[in-house]
């Protein structure tokens, strides 16, 4: 029993070092906490539309060039125009053998005039430089395709690290 007093002692001591809010200061959260959850129930949010994305096109120029910060995006080609697509490769990526591969193109409306890595920096370790792969497509006939690209091992089916896709409209 001798440390029940104790116990009751301590505890009363860290009560009365603890601070106290001054009684003003309570009834002015008394007062403000109403008018504020007053406020927050009579705004009136009122609903954005959602900005719908423009097509990216270029007319009058020989090609178009577009990147991965344009995922999902709708692409406008005229006939006599190229597509570039720039898709970056980080240093771990090529280290680890991840490649951008075309992963969804329905034959007919766009064709693959070839692919190309190009090196951002000159370092002297080939696995340990970042880059760019650049896509080059070229309109076969008028028409709508999903383009779709897929970062992952050359050959594999598996899950993409990453994807990358183009709604394009060749006029």
């Amino acid at each position: 029993m001798p440390f029940l007093p104790l116990f009751a002692c301590a505890r009363r001591g860290a009560q009365a070092l603890a601070p106290r809010p001054e009684p003003d200061l309570w009834r002015g959260l008394a007062l403000c906490l109403p008018l504020a959850l007053l406020g927050a129930c009579t705004s009136v949010d009122q609903v954005k539309p959602i900005a719908a994305r423009s097509a990216i096109q270029a007319p009058g120029k020989p090609r178009l060039i577009v990147s991965n910060a344009n995922d999902g995006t709708a692409i406008k080609l005229e006939a006599a125009q190229d597509l570039q697509v720039d898709l970056p490769l980080g240093a771990g990526e090529v280290a680890n053998n991840l490649d951008w591969v075309i992963s969804d193109l329905k034959p007919g409306v766009l064709t693959l005039i070839g692919t190309r890595f190009e090196r951002t920096g000159r370092d002297s370790n080939p696995t340990e430089a970042d880059g760019t792969a650049v896509f080059r497509l070229k309109p076969k006939a008028p028409g709508r395709v999903t383009l779709t690209f897929a970062l992952r091992r050359p050959y594999s089916l598996g899950t993409p690290s990453r994807s990358v896709s183009f709604d394009v409209t060749v006029e």
